[in-house]
């Protein structure tokens, strides 16, 4: 066993020594020079070059607030009564030849909640001989797929960009549903109760934006803080079904459009397209 240790720790030794060996080519050379911090300075960006106009590719997100008769909570018609939600954009601004002038694109998603508290207190307004009641809560969202022109102005590290799109928005429209309560009825032994059910649809219709953002650039990276207004007018093709007190179901179709305004205030991070 003894033996054994000593030829291995033997031929461990010599496989350092001939390693070290083919590694040694002479006497050390002279330290290095300042080669190196002289290639770090000419790979530091220079002010002209951080002034030339430069494209991204970002990803944020932020807060969508509904504006117009899109966050209206007025009304007992569908549509509207849109609450403040999320934001969630993945945008894309190409320069043309490197010019201030490119092209913009953008897939943004949006999620809003229908209000139905609102809607129910709005229809007690309108019928003081019944007590309404929200039953059940879903959302508005909506996906925009754009594209159109985008203009960037860099100063130094910052850069200003505006941009101006159409496309189609694709969006879901909320089931609303809610109920309420009358007097009481002898013939049933308890009181009236009636209830509303809008059932929930998708709808594809015309998009555009109009949006601005500021970036700092950090190196190939940049923070971005940017607004948008997007608008879309999609058309509501639905059914609702009311139910009576005594079980009776009843159905009417529901069509028209639901305008939808959206502000969105984003925040993300971006790469930068030269």
């Amino acid at each position: 066993m003894k033996t054994r240790k000593a030829i291995l720790v033997v031929g461990l030794l010599a496989f350092i020594i001939g390693d070290a060996a083919a590694q040694y080519y002479g006497p050390p050379g002279p330290p290095p020079g300042p080669a190196p911090m002289r290639r770090q300075r000419q790979q530091e960006p220079k002010d002209d070059e951080q002034s030339k106009p430069t494209g991204y590719f970002e990803i944020s997100f932020g807060l969508s607030e509904p504006i117009g008769a899109f966050g209206a909570t007025t009304g007992t018609t569908y549509g509207g009564y849109a609450l403040p939600g999320s934001a969630f954009n993945l945008s894309l601004g190409i320069p043309v030849n490197h010019t201030n002038l490119g092209v913009a694109l953008m897939y943004g998603d949006y999620n809003n909640l229908f209000d139905i508290n609102s809607f129910a207190y709005t229809q007690q307004l309108a019928d003081q001989s019944k007590a309404y009641a929200p039953i059940l809560q879903d959302s508005y969202n909506e996906s925009f797929i754009l594209a159109g022109l985008f203009w960037t102005w860099p100063v130094h590290r910052l850069s200003f960009d505006a941009r101006l799109m159409g496309g189609i928005a694709i969006c879901h429209l909320p089931e609303v549903t809610w109920g309420a309560q009358g007097a009481y009825d002898p013939t049933i032994s308890t009181y009236d109760t009636y209830q509303w059910d809008t059932y929930p649809s998708s709808s594809v219709g015309f998009a555009y934006d109009i949006g601005a953002d500021i970036r700092y650039k950090l190196r190939r990276t940049s923070i971005m803080l940017g607004i948008d207004y997007t608008g879309a007018n999609p058309n509501v093709n639905t059914t609702q079904q009311y139910t009576d007190p005594y079980g009776n179901m009843y159905y009417s179709r529901i069509s028209g459009g639901v305008p939808m305004s959206l502000i969105c205030v984003n925040l993300g991070l971006a790469y930068e397209i030269r």
